[in-house]
């Protein structure tokens, strides 16, 4: 068998193999219950979160740590304390809301 037909044969393995596993993936995703929507539901507003309390937050962190030569000792309850202001994901990070039909999925299946 030659290089140029072994490549041709892994060539269509491989995009075989992974079309069947992204067939798979998508059907499970579609078939996954989606959680419902209900009209005139008011959504609570997020807060901004205070400039001047996170200041006094790290000021108080950095008094702690110098107090202990470096060192300090944080506990469970210190976990929500901190909450740095900005987006919290990355823009374009999410996905867009939708739904897409089988028929859709069907046609990034077929060969081409």
């Amino acid at each position: 068998m030659k290089l140029t037909e072994l490549r041709k044969v892994i060539r269509e393995e491989v995009k075989a193999a992974i079309q069947e596993e992204l067939k798979d993936i998508l059907l499970e995703a579609v078939r996954s219950p989606k959680p419902s929507i209900t009209e005139g539901v008011s959504v609570a507003a997020t807060t901004k979160p205070d400039p001047e309390a996170q200041k006094a937050f790290r000021q108080q962190m950095l008094s702690q740590m110098a107090a202990g030569n470096g060192n300090m000792n944080l506990t469970t309850a210190d976990t929500n304390t901190f909450r740095p202001a900005g987006p919290a994901t990355a823009e374009g990070s999410s996905l867009p809301e939708g739904n897409v039909g089988l028929d859709q999925i069907m046609g990034l299946m077929t060969n081409k």
